[in-house]
Formats: structure tokens, sequence, C-alpha cells
């Protein structure tokens, strides 16, 4: 039984498929990141917890239109930017013109990491089930908290 649970549900979203993740420019991954961030800032419930979560279970709900339907691997390669936003912000440095800078890629931190916590690996998630249904895009998230 998950020690807490939260949600999040962002309408009108159509998350890419992996191909498309691969293919896509920095600065577009970027920009989708950010518009993740601050979709789900804004429909997470309950608020944040004080420390992000150690061990947790994640279930993601795709709504889809039929003819972008994802094939059993992909759906799963398409929530990557999803968790990659679920967790703390991180500082990185990238090649601007030539020179080094030092950027933020922000976050929101339910999850501690998105490693793969299974089978005694020290991830944070211990369980990642991805579903999708045919309807008008959206994505449902629960995040429910497991005993570390």
């Amino acid at each position: 039984m998950p020690e807490r649970t939260w949600t999040l549900r962002l309408d009108d979203v159509l998350l890419p498929g992996p191909n498309e993740l691969l293919r896509m420019h920095a600065h577009d991954y970027r920009r989708l990141r950010e518009e993740l961030v601050l979709l789900a800032r804004a429909s997470l419930d309950p608020a944040l917890p004080d420390e992000p979560l150690a061990a947790c279970t994640v279930h993601v709900t795709l709504w889809r239109p039929a003819r972008r339907l994802l094939d059993a691997d992909a759906k799963y390669g398409a929530v990557k930017p999803l968790l990659d936003v679920l967790q703390p912000g991180r500082r990185y440095a990238r090649k601007v013109g030539g020179r080094r800078i030092l950027d933020t890629a922000n976050g929101l931190p339910l999850l501690r990491d998105d490693r793969d916590g299974e089978a005694g690996l020290q991830g944070c998630i211990r369980d990642l089930r991805v579903v999708q249904r045919v309807g008008d895009p959206a994505v449902q998230v629960r995040v429910d908290e497991d005993a570390a």
C-alpha cells in the first residue's frame, strides 16, 4: 500500500515518441521540458513533499489520437521528458558559439532521480507503468511513494 500519492494531469499534451525525441534539437527539447515543468507544477496535487521521494511507483496514462498511438516500447520512451522534469533542477554546462556556459534545467523536485530501482538497484523508480488510451491528447501521472 502506498505511503502517499501525488497526481498530475497535462491536458492537450501529446508527448513525442522516442524517434522524434532523438531527432529533436536541444533547444526544442529544452522548450518541451520548460512547458512540461509549468504544466506539471500547475496541476500537481497535493503540494510537493519536503524532500524528493527516494522510492516510488509511477503510473502514466497517455491519451493519444488513434493515428498517433505508439507501439509498446515507444510509449515508455515517450515519457522520458516527463520523468526528467519530475526531478530537482540541475546545473549543466553547454556550448554556445564556441563558449562553454553554465545553465540550469528546471525541474519539479518530486522524484529523487529517474533511475531504475527494481531488483535491488538504487534508483528511485521501483516500478514504471505506461498505458495509452485513444482520445484527445492528455497525460495523467500518479506517483505512489514506496517504503524505502
